[in-house]
């Protein structure tokens, strides 16, 4: 419950600042800056997963007129015997988007964007003598919304927020004697948020100088 309570805050706050963000005055912020960056592939990483020691690593691919695709990675694998903490995690999400709004049709990856994804998360998690694990993926589904903006020449900063449906069960475990017993299974059907970020996305440069030069050799 405490879980489920923490994910929804972190939703609100995230979501809260989306508007606010994508007002005109900020937009216009930008626009004093040169923002127009050629660009077909981004590759992003999400700072609240990196802030909780959980590295990611997502690729974006601009497919046509601002429709997108993208696979995200995740994994941890960390061990503290002394405090009996123990952290296996990974996941995988892929989703689709369309950005939109007057900076969208100005830098790829940026403005207003709604889609949806699919995801699948596994985990081994203990801390102290209790823990949970899941004995196979557990699925998600979801649509999002978020808002990307730059923040430097080839840097851009999206949040962003999903609400879907998580299924799946896990076993819950106490560890006694170095010993792992079995408590129970848990049944997840989790609707609501289930995505949350805070993405740094680092724009691929389309090699443009490159182009016009071959195609002035060629005339």
């Amino acid at each position: 419950m405490r879980s489920k309570l923490i994910v929804s805050l972190l939703a609100l706050i995230v979501l809260s600042f989306i508007p606010a963000i994508a007002q005109d005055d900020t937009l216009g912020t930008i626009k004093r800056r040169p923002i127009n960056y050629p660009s077909r592939v981004a590759i992003k990483t999400n700072l609240l997963y990196d802030a909780v020691f959980v590295p990611n690593l997502s690729v974006e691919v601009n497919c046509y007129n601002n429709f997108t695709v993208y696979l995200d990675m995740l994994y941890a694998g960390w061990n503290l015997p002394s405090k009996n903490i123990y952290w296996d995690l990974y996941g995988l999400q892929i989703g689709a988007r369309k950005y939109f709004g007057k900076i969208s049709r100005e830098r790829a990856f940026s403005g207003h964007h709604i889609g949806a994804y699919t995801q699948a998360l596994a985990y081994d998690m203990q801390a102290g003598n209790l823990g949970q694990q899941t004995p196979g993926l557990n699925i998600g589904v979801g649509l999002d919304y978020g808002y990307s903006f730059p923040i430097a020449s080839g840097l851009n900063l999206d949040l962003e927020i999903g609400l879907g449906y998580l299924g799946g069960k896990y076993y819950e475990y106490v560890v006694q004697d170095g010993h792992h017993t079995w408590r129970g299974t848990v049944k997840r059907a989790w609707m609501g948020p289930t995505k949350l970020g805070a993405s740094l996305v680092w724009l691929i440069k389309k090699p443009t100088k490159i182009a016009n030069k071959r195609k002035s050799r060629k005339k």
